[in-house]
């Protein structure tokens, strides 16, 4: 092994690694959004069943019953930006795992490639010494 495969074995570790985490990340971030999707569906749900058609009521009934109705709007508003944000956090890492899925990809080809040229280079010196242990047979023969 060449000191140039092991740097790099060691940084291709390093690599899959990174992109474990990133995996992981992926993961916390699809949880997220799945739990932030469930609470706007929730508020969504709290939102239309709060919103009947009141009876008739005094004006104090009325006044209290459209402050109710208004928070719970407003409740459905923050719980559907949450969800849209734990939306865009799990994009952002997703993209974060394809770049490390391509580095650790990109390093792979090259050890590979390290050690094509190995096994050509061991090749090679095993040919030259079956030539020369064959010139040495020939040469006691003669």
């Amino acid at each position: 092994m060449t000191t140039r495969r092991d740097r790099l074995a060691v940084v291709l570790k390093v690599r899959k690694i990174q992109e474990e985490r990133r995996q992981a990340d992926l993961a916390r971030a699809l949880a997220a959004a799945a739990v932030a999707e469930s609470h706007a569906d929730r508020a969504r749900e709290r939102y239309a069943a709060g919103v009947a058609v009141p009876q008739v009521l005094g004006a104090a009934a009325f006044v209290a019953a459209r402050a109710m109705a208004g928070g719970r709007a407003e409740q459905v508003a923050v719980t559907r930006s949450r969800h849209e944000l734990a939306v865009g956090e799990s994009d952002r890492a997703r993209a974060l795992l394809t770049e490390a899925m391509t580095r650790t990809s990109g390093l792979e080809r090259l050890v590979e490639r390290e050690d094509f040229v190995m096994l050509r280079e061991m090749l090679a010196a095993d040919q030259r010494n079956a030539e020369e242990s064959s010139g040495a047979v020939r040469r006691v023969l003669s």
